[in-house]
């Protein structure tokens, strides 16, 4: 394809722009020859990146079969003069892309973020007939497009997109504005690339970046502060803000001084001038001016030379107005090993945040403005680095399993693939074709295939009833159609026969999840802070004396037969004939804050150390007990499965056991 890319990019800073990089180049290496259209040129300070000749040239590139070519918009001159004065960024960006589709024809626009991007994609869309293939981000879609003079712009220009890349409550929004759901779909998640965000590598030269700064006349008035960065330092980097948690840092900062702590702050982070002089002023006022170094941003493909120099960074994000805003900041943190301090609002942004506990996996500030928590936790990193660089190395294996199956050029070129060819793209999160249409389903998929299955079979219009719109999948209704699978093994079908036992699994299941729904949950009890210590976090060596306590929303349910043939059939014939006689386990979940985990399938051993798990043991009494049967199902032994089954959140670990195991049930 020939695709035409309306958006950020460097030397803009942000996760816009980060991302229109990696998805031109990512596309690029795809085969595929991009054009990028953007006005990143005519960006100015606090807001541009510092870029040496090198990092110019990174811009573009040409690759086995693609290429990445840059088109920028010239910055305002005499000769664009108009009052009032402004750039005409919509302007510039569709009429040079519409020249360049005159010259060699592309086949689809893609813009990233409505303005200007998204609405001059929509122009060029109109001038061209292209499909427009529009993203949003977090403040268009959060802040812009509800402005009273913007959005019933915005509304036209997705209703007029060919496709609408969101999720979520944009996407239900864009719906309400009259945007067919046809037309909207996921984009996958974002990748943060693996072969530049590593802990091994180059760390960033702070005396030559300074020198070079200081011949930027672009960017040389945001290099700020007397620290020279040869003692330990904290990593900031993004926006400046209260909301940013920027001005707290400041406040844990100076505790540590007045403890007699040498270490400093180096800030790749900046905001309007206001928010800017208000930091300066700050920093000056508590006497940090020879603790603090503050850079202008630098290209994203360099922030990995940054932490990788950082004893720890912080993302302190708290009480963000825009709800769908997601940072990529705390992923390329993870990924790089280093030691993450995030507020509890950034860190349950992440996917499948659970697997990542405080004092494990990160180091968790549950309220960013609580000065004294925060500094308590700095401090400990600063008297502790090689803790913080377990943390980092633990973060860092959450982070490339977390992304470990996204493919998001691949997801991306088939979006625009499609929207080339008008039609919508292949899903594979959808549920099963033709389930019932309330969606309630996903709880019992295996018994609407079996209800169905009878329904042909059988031809019988009470069975028919049991798969319409208007049913409701709950236990009521399973029962009732193994009921009517029952009744009708004997007569019509023997291979129904089969479907006994599937539908079997799922009301076992079912039920023992409403049980579970009634297991009261100790009070406090929080999945991102089930590592109960006496100490600021774990090392190591102390697992084996640590005690083990099971999810207490957690229960086991015991089948003589194995299961795991039938669980993620999508049909009919992949169910197995007869089942293997074998005892299998399945974990069911309670419901918590209104969402329920997925059933998961464990083994005989892991069904046994959940249940030896009642707080009374150390993890090292489990695996005595256990013996040789649990040593064989982890590189590291008993002590590592178990390792594995807290980081799934099937366990909590402590320092002291429990008198009474009241708290657990299986």
């Amino acid at each position: 394809m020939r695709v035409c890319v309306i958006g950020k990019f460097p030397p803009i800073q942000g996760g816009v722009s980060m991302r229109t990089y990696w998805s031109a180049h990512g596309l690029a290496a795809r085969g595929h020859e991009v054009h990028v259209f953007t006005n990143a040129k005519e960006v100015r300070a606090p807001y541009r990146m510092h870029m040496r000749a090198e990092d110019w040239k990174r811009c573009e590139e040409t690759y086995e079969s693609g290429s990445v070519v840059l088109h920028w918009t010239d910055p305002v001159d005499r000769s664009q003069t108009h009052i009032p004065m402004a750039s005409p960024f919509v302007t510039k960006l569709a009429a040079t892309a519409a020249r360049a589709h005159r010259e060699r024809p592309f086949d689809v626009i893609y813009s990233h973020y409505l303005e200007p991007y998204g609405v001059a994609g929509h122009l060029v869309a109109q001038m061209t007939g292209l499909p427009h293939v529009a993203r949003m981000a977090g403040s268009d879609a959060g802040r812009l497009w509800h402005h009273p003079q913007f959005e019933e712009l915005y509304d036209h220009v997705l209703r007029s997109a060919e496709l609408v890349v969101t999720i979520g409550s944009v996407a239900e929004r864009a719906m309400a504005r009259g945007v067919a759901a046809k037309h909207i779909v996921p984009g996958g998640g974002f990748e943060v690339s693996a072969d530049l965000f590593t802990p091994e590598g180059p760390k960033l030269d702070i005396a030559t970046l300074r020198d070079e700064i200081a011949q930027d006349p672009e960017t040389r008035d945001l290099l700020w502060g007397e620290f020279d960065a040869n003692r330990p330092y904290f990593g900031v980097y993004g926006k400046l803000g209260e909301r940013k948690g920027s001005f707290t840092l400041l406040a844990a900062l100076h505790q540590l001084k007045r403890r007699g702590s040498e270490v400093g702050l180096v800030a790749l982070a900046h905001g309007p001038f206001s928010v800017e002089q208000a930091f300066r002023s700050q920093a000056i006022e508590l006497g940090l001016g020879d603790r603090i170094l503050q850079l202008p941003f630098l290209p994203h493909w360099r922030v990995p030379e940054f932490l990788r120099g950082c004893l720890a960074v912080c993302c302190l994000e708290q009480d963000f107005p825009i709800g769908v805003h997601a940072p990529i900041i705390p992923r390329e943190v993870l990924m790089s090993g280093t030691c993450l301090v995030g507020s509890t609002e950034v860190i349950r942004k992440l996917p499948s945040y659970w697997q990542l506990p405080h004092g494990y996996g990160c180091v968790a500030i549950e309220d960013v403005n609580d000065v004294e928590t925060l500094s308590e936790q700095l401090a400990a990193i600063v008297q502790d680095p090689t803790t913080a660089a377990e943390i980092g190395a633990r973060g860092r294996a959450f982070a490339c399993d977390v992304q470990s199956n996204m493919s998001f050029a691949l997801r991306l070129e088939r979006i625009l693939e499609s929207a080339v060819a008008r039609v919508r793209p292949p899903n594979k999160t959808r549920q099963t074709e033709g389930a019932l249409s309330n969606g309630q389903s996903a709880r019992f998929p295996l018994t609407y295939l079996a209800a169905i299955e009878l329904a042909e079979i059988s031809n019988r219009p009470e069975h028919a009833q049991l798969t319409c719109a208007e049913q409701t999948a709950d236990l009521i209704w399973a029962r009732q159609v193994l009921d009517a699978i029952e009744s009708c093994t004997t007569g019509v079908d023997t291979s129904l026969k089969r479907l006994t036992q599937a539908v079997q699994i799922e009301i076992a299941i079912a039920t023992t999840e409403d049980e579970a729904d009634k297991t009261p949950v100790p009070e406090g009890f929080d999945p991102l802070f089930r590592l109960r210590l006496n100490r600021w976090a774990m090392r190591e060596d102390t697992l084996p004396d640590l005690v083990a306590v099971t999810h207490p929303q957690l229960h086991i349910v015991e089948f003589d037969f194995d299961v795991s043939a039938f669980l993620g059939a999508q049909t009919i014939a992949a169910l197995p004939a007869v089942a293997t006689p074998r005892r299998s386990h399945i974990a069911a979940f309670g419901r918590s804050n209104g969402e329920r985990r997925d059933p998961l399938f464990i083994d005989e051993v892991t069904a046994r150390i959940l249940r030896l798990s009642d707080g009374t043991r150390t993890t090292s009494e489990i695996v005595e007990e256990l013996g040789q049967e649990i040593e064989t199902l982890a590189t590291d032994g008993g002590l590592g499965w178990i390792r594995h089954l807290f980081i799934l959140d099937l366990l909590s670990l402590r320092d002291t056991r429990i008198v009474s195991a009241v708290e657990v049930e299986c």
